[in-house]
């Protein structure tokens, strides 16, 4: 250094701009790392709480100093760092597609109805092919046009005899399909969030299933119930036409016909006994058969106690989706203590509430009741008394003993509510629990290798580059912080494919600064000095850097577009990193060479 000259004297502008983003980098750095290495604050040691839903002040110094004036974001972990559960959900979106199909031929036949044009139930088949009975052939024409305004999954084949036959529309399946999955995966993450999840990964896998990752997760059983459970409800008439002992008498009668045990109660079963009634006119062709099935849950073992029969009409009035909001309460207007789930129906769903109950309160439709319907169980069917104009209704779980355990059935009944029903019912078919120890050790192995691996880099490059390397070393410091400054930032999630998407990018680092090193040595080699070499090194050497890392980027971001978690959790470190590393490498690198070929005895940089 000149005599009477300071250490930061007499460099171009130019360097002051970089050493200002330097500076910058830095303190993003400091300032969005420093969070995560402190802990969670929940964790803090705190005096006592202000209120009852206000945290302590922090008892350690630097974690009031944290509070106040650092940002609250911290880095989150993954499943295979943090521990938590993994589960696989096959959605059976081809009985919903079903469900689909029938809901629309009913709407069609009523219409129909309305036209004059007389008509039996339709026929599902697995393979979506359709079949309905018209009394009149002629009015094929007419028939068609009805069904054709109220679906488009299947279309027209042909006519034999009376009956009209309907084949699956390809094209408008597989979307409707993948809408019922994508809605699925929504409805799961919608759940998901109001359990209190922190950084969920949910993603589909194949055409019928999505994975979910919950990381941290503290209550795994309770969350497969609430993923688990589809939650579709739905409010319909209950019909007076046949007596409680009538009605028995015919579900007996049609399970001797078609061969069904007696205490074979699942839905699908009852729709089957449901269709043979109706065809064989023991019924109405507007109605159906569902249960009100009691459980007793004693032990931890469903066992059911009862399942008594109602006829209720065959397509809903109103539906879960027009529920606006839900919340439990005890029913204190209750002789003995209950939970219920209170419902406040949008104004769309109050009209049509208000209709329903309008029309089950005329003389013509005792009992008057209502059968409201979860998961096609009938879980209460109150009398109406008079017609609700005000949108709200009231679902009754049944009395039990256990009021926590009641109302935590409340609570999970009204959340999945507000989250929404699945399209289609979901099937756990893999579980897989991850202990925290288990992401103790992914962290200490992670640590460990990212420890050796920048070991031999620092090695390397001090060996063969000297002060050079010892630059690019820092540099290397630098862009490992940066990398986590971004991760916790954006709220990104880092796993352990990711921690090897660090390590890459610290050989990446150093690997930009080799370049630019050996073109020094080059110019050198070519009779131009140590500053004039440094100055030519740099310059020659951007565009190359350049050229590699877009190429690096372009293979991150597909990986981020069509990778699962896991090769996302990798893409994001790596994107990440190519950003801070083609910004330390070279100009953090340049900033400090610069300094010291101007402002120090050195006699070469590489």
């Amino acid at each position: 250094m000149e005599k009477g000259q300071g250490i930061f004297t007499g460099l171009p502008l130019m360097w002051w701009v970089k050493f200002s983003l330097t500076l910058c980098a830095v303190l993003f750095s400091l300032l969005f790392t420093i969070p995560t290495f402190l802990g969670d604050p929940q964790t803090w040691k705190r005096d006592a709480p202000v209120g009852e839903e206000t945290l302590g002040r922090p008892v350690n110094w630097y974690h009031r100093w944290a509070e106040a004036a650092l940002p609250s974001q911290r880095i989150s972990l993954g499943l295979d760092l943090k521990g938590g559960l993994h589960l696989v959900l096959e959605v059976d979106a081809e009985k919903s597609v079903r469900d689909t199909i029938s809901r629309a031929m009913n709407r069609a036949r009523d219409l129909a109805d309305k036209e004059g044009i007389k008509s039996q139930s339709a026929n599902v088949a697995d393979d979506y092919k359709t079949t309905v009975e018209i009394e009149d052939p002629a009015k094929l024409e007419a028939f068609k046009k009805i069904v054709g305004e109220q679906t488009i999954l299947i279309q027209f084949d042909k006519l034999d005899g009376k009956n009209v036959q309907y084949v699956a529309q390809p094209a408008s399946v597989e979307t409707y399909s993948a809408e019922i999955l994508q809605q699925a995966i929504n409805t799961i993450r919608n759940r998901i969030d109001q359990f209190g999840v922190a950084e969920p990964n949910i993603f589909r896998q194949g055409d019928r299933r999505i994975v979910v990752q919950m990381p941290g997760l503290q209550d795994p059983a309770r969350a497969k119930q609430l993923i688990g459970n589809t939650a579709q409800l739905d409010f319909r008439m209950v019909s007076a036409e046949l007596r409680t002992d009538q009605l028995e008498n015919v579900i007996q009668e049609a399970r001797t016909a078609l061969n069904i045990p007696k205490e074979d109660t699942k839905p699908e079963t009852m729709q089957k006994i449901s269709q043979w009634l109706r065809d064989k006119g023991k019924i109405s062709k507007t109605l159906t058969v569902m249960l009100d099935r009691k459980m007793d849950n004693t032990g931890g073992v469903s066992k059911l106690v009862s399942a008594t029969p109602s006829l209720v009409e065959l397509t809903s009035r109103l539906t879960g989706d027009m529920i606006e909001s839900a919340h439990e309460n005890e029913d204190r207007n209750s002789l003995v203590p209950q939970y219920v789930v209170s419902l406040n129906f949008n104004p769309q769903g109050a009209k049509v509430f208000g209709d329903l109950t309008k029309q089950v309160r005329e003389p013509q439709n005792a009992p008057h009741k209502i059968a409201i319907i979860l998961d096609e169980n009938i879980t209460s069917d109150p009398v109406v008394n008079e017609p609700i104009l005000g949108g709200r209704a009231q679902i009754t779980l049944g009395r039990s003993q256990d009021m926590n355990q009641q109302r935590k059935d409340a609570q999970d009944l009204a959340l999945v509510l507000r989250a929404g029903a699945l399209p289609a019912s979901v099937k756990i078919i893999e579980e897989r629990q991850v202990g925290p120890s288990e992401g103790e050790e992914n962290i200490k192995a992670g640590v460990l290798s990212s420890g050796i691996a920048a070991i031999l880099v620092v090695g390397f490059m001090l060996y063969f580059y000297g002060v050079s390397g010892m630059v690019a070393n820092l540099a290397m410091l630098l862009n490992a912080v940066l990398i986590l400054a971004f991760l916790a930032a954006f709220g990104a999630t880092l796993t352990l494919p990711g921690i090897a998407g660090i390590v890459l990018t610290m050989a990446v680092a150093v690997d930009g600064n080799v370049i630019i090193n050996e073109r020094i040595r080059e110019e050198m080699r070519n009779g131009l000095d140590a500053k004039q070499a440094f100055y030519r090194g740099y310059n020659q050497s951007f565009e190359t850097l350049v050229d590699a890392h877009v190429t690096s980027a372009v293979a991150g971001v597909v990986l981020l577009i069509y990778g699962n978690p896991a090769v996302k959790g990798f893409a994001i470190t790596l994107l990440a990193g190519i950003i801070s590393t083609l910004f330390s490498s070279y100009y953090v690198t340049e900033v400090m060479g610069q300094w010291l070929i101007e402002k120090t005895r050195i006699r070469r940089f590489s």
